[in-house]
């Protein structure tokens, strides 16, 4: 008889299971419905000049630091696609070097609000100056190659 209850016991276990398994890909699918879905798949539609919540200036300062950084990827690379064997080393190398630079200046400004709401904010407002300025000088480069 008590083998019986143990068998029986599995069997509902595995049924439960079973179960379970089939209305999480049956059902709970259901509960999104399509504006949800297509919310979710959006970007949030957040005006960076009117940001003033934290998640706002978080989003807005992330977008903005990728803007930059979008920027000093392109004008690397057509300083990069210019020049010789040697001289796109030692360009590769300073650039990987600022890079280094870049990450540890900017974790040393923003050091003090480390832990607070704001700190992923300032480091992205850290991290686009100094982008920004790395494009200037190779901006600036560039222009002194075309004369």
């Amino acid at each position: 008889m008590y083998k019986m209850y143990k068998m029986y016991k599995k069997l509902f276990i595995a049924f439960i299971l079973t179960a379970i398994a089939f209305l999480s890909v049956v059902v709970i699918p259901s509960f999104a419905t399509p504006s949800t879905a297509t919310a979710i798949a959006q970007k949030p539609a957040i005006n960076c000049s009117q940001a003033t919540t934290t998640p706002e200036l978080k989003y807005c300062s992330q977008q903005s630091y990728a803007a930059a950084d979008k920027k000093l990827n392109q004008t690397y690379q057509k300083v990069l696609v210019n020049l010789k064997k040697e001289p796109k080393q030692l360009l590769t190398k300073g650039q990987q070097a600022w890079i280094v630079f870049r990450d540890n200046t900017c974790d040393f400004e923003v050091y003090g609000s480390r832990g607070g709401t704001g700190y992923e904010i300032f480091r992205n407002q850290c991290l686009e100056r100094l982008t920004k300025q790395r494009t200037q000088d190779l901006e600036n480069y560039l222009q002194l190659r075309a004369r």
